[in-house]
């Protein structure tokens, strides 16, 4: 994985939050692997909020990023309808970095160059003041208000979809872009 490709990539973040005159904190700190150990790390710098899990799906042939909250435990499953198969698996590490260019761990929930990939947004996320990642590096986090969010996808190039769970099955409200 390259560095230069990261810092790219996290520019981008900054390009995108300046742009849309959207507030954010960051901090630096030791290189994280899991989203417990970034929020220890913010819970040190006083942050509240709910951290990001980012997970790369492939399904058809297409890959798939889904975006939730730090804590919640996704089923592949519940995607199949709208991803159109049964078959539905995670990436492997090697695909996360060729279709995001980012790493396990740092895949932040915006920002890479893949106008091609389709994100799924956990409409939980907006229950919370501050949502809070890692915007490409291990060493970083950022702090924005959650409901930025919302602004933020409607504005990138790839199609985004909210989705909340509704009697045991997921429901998709498409907020930017084309369907998937």
């Amino acid at each position: 994985m390259s560095l230069e490709i990261k810092i790219k990539i996290y520019q981008q973040i900054l390009d995108i939050l300046h742009s849309l005159n959207i507030p954010f904190e960051e901090i630096e700190h030791p290189p994280v692997a899991s989203c417990a150990d970034s929020a220890k790390y913010r819970a040190k710098h006083g942050w509240s909020g709910i951290g990001s899990k980012n997970i790369l799906f492939h399904a058809k042939g297409r890959f798939y990023l889904v975006v939730t909250t730090a804590a919640k435990e996704i089923k592949a499953r519940k995607f199949k309808k709208e991803f159109g198969t049964k078959n539905i698996r995670f990436a492997t590490t090697e695909e996360v970095v060729k279709v995001t260019g980012c790493e396990v761990g740092d895949l932040p929930p915006f920002g890479f160059f893949n106008s091609e990939l389709p994100i799924y947004v956990d409409d939980e996320i907006f229950n919370y003041d501050y949502f809070m990642f890692n915007p490409a590096l291990h060493t970083k986090s950022i702090r924005i208000e959650a409901a930025a969010l919302k602004k933020i996808y409607r504005r990138v190039e790839q199609p985004v979809k909210l989705f909340k769970e509704k009697e045991g099955k997921l429901e998709f409200i498409l907020i930017s872009g084309e369907s998937g």
